[in-house]
């Protein structure tokens, strides 16, 4: 499905640049002559361009618009954001999305100082990717070049180590504890407590350590694989992206996903790795309760919902959770505990067979089962999920949209049938009038029911029952002789 950048980003979208902590000359290399090759030109004149956006003394905070990144960079909206999405995944750089009242997007870009060449050449990607882009004549100067073989040697000769760094207490005895105490209500601490307020520092940190976020190490998952397994056809292309995405569903680290790819009956003859195999395999395990795990927590605590109590639709706590958990995680958290094999058999189609984005399935599970009394009928989610497919839904927000515009239509149709009806003409076929029979009497009670549970409770409407509009079209066309 081609990617609508529009629905993701805009170029008046406003953005805000911070600093972890300054980066000094040597960092500034790192980036140049390591990240650059992997990232490409693009993305590395973006990370310069927002470095020199943030005052360097300070660390203070700038503000600008998308916009202004394009006319700087001569960058298309989309070729922006897949620089700035490279940055992401290579770990210099950290996105977070603001939202006010009015559902207007601010964007913080946090800036984070790269690897130390050790730290990047013992990352069997990242050392690995260079490679590939450089090659070995390159990549051997650039080993050469940040080597450090005085400091093995020292290593190797003086082998027998003491620490005999000065403690703080050591040094400072003279300090007396009447230097460090601020009487309450004092000229000193009033003192201090203006300038926390006049002047609020930069949100840097001297002791960040810099890291690159991949759950999946490629080279662990390499040692998991059985004989029959081409690691090439396992751990690249369209195969990788699915372990990407099934670890993402099922919350699995390397370690917990190399243990089912240990199995040698979920390769084909090619050795290559069969996905409808391996995705009915985990949703056994899962089943079976066999399957290892690592699921963070990634709501607040504060978030008051759970069994029995969803988050209205729209809110910030069911954008949130859309946005933050996985479909399984989600449905684990409605009904407080696992889930079934069939509430799982749902959500795991609309990712893997349907190809639906994990937000936007996260919003339709939460509208169906606020709308269908905690279930998922197939039926009924199959209706949404074609009408949201047709239409192209692809984030939380658009599907957000949807559900506060069917709930519109369905109070539309609640106060249309409590309005007095007006008599009408009967009806005439060739100049005579037609006379139209009364539907079934099990089907006026039905259609009564259904009115009863519109009072009772707004948004519910017989258009929520495709199974019964298709019974009755059927009444009315036999009816009619057609």
């Amino acid at each position: 499905m081609r990617r609508l950048v529009w629905n993701e980003l805009t170029p008046k979208d406003r953005f805000l640049v911070r600093m972890i902590r300054p980066l000094s000359i040597a960092e500034t290399g790192f980036v140049t002559q390591l990240y650059m090759p992997i990232i490409g030109v693009e993305s590395f004149a973006l990370y310069q361009l927002l470095v020199h956006e943030v005052q360097q003394v300070s660390g203070a905070a700038a503000e600008s618009s998308h916009r202004t990144l394009m006319l700087a960079t001569s960058l298309s909206l989309d070729r922006l954001l897949a620089a700035r999405e490279r940055l992401e995944a290579i770990g210099l750089l950290e996105v977070r999305r603001r939202e006010n009242t009015q559902r207007d997007y601010f964007y913080e870009y946090v800036l984070k100082p790269p690897l130390t060449p050790g730290e990047f050449f013992a990352d069997y990607v990242l050392s690995l990717m260079l490679l590939n882009k450089i090659e070995n004549i390159r990549f051997q100067q650039l080993r050469q070049q940040y080597a450090d073989p005085l400091a093995s040697q020292l290593m190797q000769e003086y082998s027998t180590v003491e620490n005999v760094t000065k403690d703080f207490h050591e040094v400072f005895q003279s300090l007396k504890p009447s230097e460090l105490e601020v009487e309450k209500g004092s000229e000193r601490e009033q003192f201090l407590s203006e300038m926390e307020t006049a002047y609020p520092l930069a949100e840097m940190k001297s002791g960040f350590e810099a890291e690159v976020n991949h759950p999946l190490s490629v080279s662990s998952l390499r040692l998991y694989l059985p004989d029959n397994a081409d690691a090439e056809k396992v751990l690249g292309g369209s195969s990788m992206e699915l372990l990407y995405q099934l670890c993402h569903f099922y919350q699995l680290d390397s370690w917990g996903l190399g243990q089912e790819l240990r199995d040698w009956t979920l390769y084909k003859q090619d050795r290559s790795l069969d996905a409808d195999v391996l995705r009915k395999r985990l949703v056994q395990r899962y089943t079976d309760d066999k399957l290892y795990r690592n699921v963070p927590a990634d709501l607040r605590e504060e978030e008051d919902w759970g069994p029995g109590n969803l988050p209205p639709a729209g809110s910030e706590a069911f954008v949130r959770a859309c946005r933050l958990l996985s479909p399984l995680t989600l449905l684990e958290r409605v009904v407080g505990g696992r889930v079934s094999k069939v509430f799982l058999e749902r959500a795991e189609s609309l990712v893997f067979a349907d190809g639906m984005q994990p937000e936007v399935v996260n919003a339709l599970l939460f509208h169906t089962l606020a709308s269908m009394q905690m279930e998922l009928p197939k039926a009924y989610m199959e209706t949404i999920r074609d009408s949201w497919k047709a239409k192209r839904i692809a984030t939380v927000d658009e599907a957000v949209k949807q559900i506060v515009e069917r709930a519109e239509q369905r109070v539309q149709v609640v106060d249309k049938t409590k309005r007095p009806k007006k008599e009408s003409a009967p009806a005439r076929r060739n100049g005579r009038a037609v006379l139209e029979d009364k539907l079934p009497a099990s089907v006026e009670w039905q259609m009564s029911q259904e009115n009863q549970a519109s009072e009772a409770k707004k948004g519910q409407s017989i258009q929520d029952y495709p199974e019964l509009q298709k019974r009755l079209a059927m009444l009315r066309n036999r009816q009619k002789g057609e």
